[in-house]
């Protein structure tokens, strides 16, 4: 079960990195994208599985909105898409086995929370930079490496 999910995250980092490549070239979203009419484009992401909880829904694509707000929303949903990518790259490395991360981003903002085994509360805040230092300090652990770029 576990090689499932290890290949599903990798799967959907893969299509994350798509995304956030089409934002970046200009072509915009393609992929992820929810909604209708000219205001009311959505990102929308979601995962779940036994370790990790993740519910992006951020505006995007507002053509009658100014250049100033389509780059800011542009910006805030490749952070979003680098947050996803980290947490399905690291969230079989999180210790000790058996914790539970949920992270939650929309127009209101950001938030997340670390459980630990037993569900108690470990972590919580909106600020998504003590989530990003835990995974480079657990990163440093001694197994197969990976980069972590933030934001």
């Amino acid at each position: 079960m576990e090689d499932d999910i290890e290949a599903r995250r990798a799967e959907a980092v893969e299509d994350l990195r798509a995304a956030s490549a089409g934002i970046e070239s200009g072509e915009g979203l393609t992929r992820f994208a929810g909604g209708h009419g000219i205001q009311s484009r959505v990102f929308e992401f979601s995962w779940s599985d036994p370790a990790l909880e993740i519910s992006f829904r951020l505006p995007c694509a507002r053509i009658l909105s100014d250049e100033a707000s389509q780059k800011a929303d542009d910006e805030e949903i490749c952070a979003a898409i680098r947050m996803a990518m980290l947490l399905l790259t690291a969230a079989g490395r999180v210790e000790p086995p058996g914790t539970r991360i949920e992270v939650s981003c929309n127009e209101r903002g950001a938030a997340y929370a670390v459980y630990a085994p037993d569900g108690e509360l470990e972590d919580s805040g909106t600020d998504w930079a003590p989530l990003v230092k835990r995974f480079a300090a657990e990163a440093g652990d001694g197994r197969e490496p990976f980069s972590i770029i933030w934001p």
